[in-house]
Formats: structure tokens, sequence, C-alpha cells
């Protein structure tokens, strides 16, 4: 029973991330974000180079820009030369 458990709990932790939105950064200096999920506002900086996983359950980002969109958590997002590009 444990073990059927276990396998239940280990299948719904990498799920979660199997639907979070990506973003790339392919500039060659650091970008940072603003994510909001819910009520909870947090910046995430992405170095230059680096993907990074996040917005699991939807979220709305806003990039440097002042861009803002709304993410449901299964899109790609690219940065390049400064812009944004959802897929």
């Amino acid at each position: 029973m444990n073990k059927v458990a276990i396998a239940i709990l280990m299948s719904a932790i990498s799920a979660g991330s199997a639907f979070a939105a990506s973003i790339t950064n392919g500039d060659s200096s650091a970008q940072t974000i603003v994510v909001t999920e819910g009520s909870s506002k947090t910046e995430l900086q992405v170095g230059a180079g680096e993907t990074v996983d996040f917005c699991s359950n939807g979220c709305f980002v806003t990039f440097s820009n002042g861009d803002r969109e709304a993410l449901t958590g299964g899109e790609t997002v690219e940065i390049k030369g400064g812009k944004a590009t959802i897929k």
C-alpha cells in the first residue's frame, strides 16, 4: 500500500512541473520579470542563457518593458533582443 501511495505522489510531483511555463533568456544580460500568482508577487531573475520553469497554476507575468501577459502554465517564453515571445 505504501509503495502505491509513494508512486502516486511522485507522479503528481513530476506532472506538476510538466505543466509549468518556462522562460529562456537568449540575451547576453540577465532579465527580471515579475510573476503574480494569486495575491503573491515575485521578482524572477533569469540569467543570460538560462531557462527557468515557473507558473504551474496560471499567473500574470510583467516583463521588463512593462508588457503584461496571462499564462496558464504550459507556455514557453523566449527573450531575445529584449523582447519576449510566448509560444
